[in-house]
């Protein structure tokens, strides 16, 4: 993973953020409903102080920016235009190194049919790169 995507410049940690803000902005456009720091916390099922250590360095790196919500205590996070770029970029990286990394031969490989399952599968691949000690943050 880190051979695929340091050509963006992005760790698997921040490739996941991105991809999965990008899929939830989608989905906001639809609902109208803002996407706190802590709803993409819990898409990616990953820990609230790691997201935001990570989002710090995605809003410093100028992919995203962070403003306050209604509740002061809430952060929106939101891609900029060359978070998006980049997102749209690692997402089919993401995916191929996922397939590679499981083994699955592509006719066997049942097609992700939501974000839920994209996430799933990201989560296994972070896991065992993160065992391997090969996750950097």
């Amino acid at each position: 993973m880190r051979i695929v995507l340091s050509p963006l410049g992005l760790t698997y940690v921040q490739a996941m953020l991105l991809t999965a803000l990008l899929r939830l902005e989608e989905r906001e456009a639809i609902t109208g409903t803002p996407i706190t720091q802590g709803d993409l916390a819990r898409f990616c099922q990953a820990d609230a102080t790691m997201t935001s250590q990570v989002l710090r360095t995605l809003e410093a790196k100028g992919l995203l920016e962070r403003s306050r919500g209604a509740d002061a205590r809430a952060r929106l996070p939101r891609l900029t235009a060359a978070g998006r770029a980049l997102a749209e970029r690692a997402l089919p990286l993401a995916e191929a190194v996922d397939r590679e990394f499981f083994d699955l031969p592509r006719q066997s490989r049942k097609p992700i049919s939501n974000d839920s399952e994209l996430m799933v599968d990201l989560r296994m691949l972070w896991a065992r790169q993160r065992d391997n000690g090969e996750l950097a943050s």
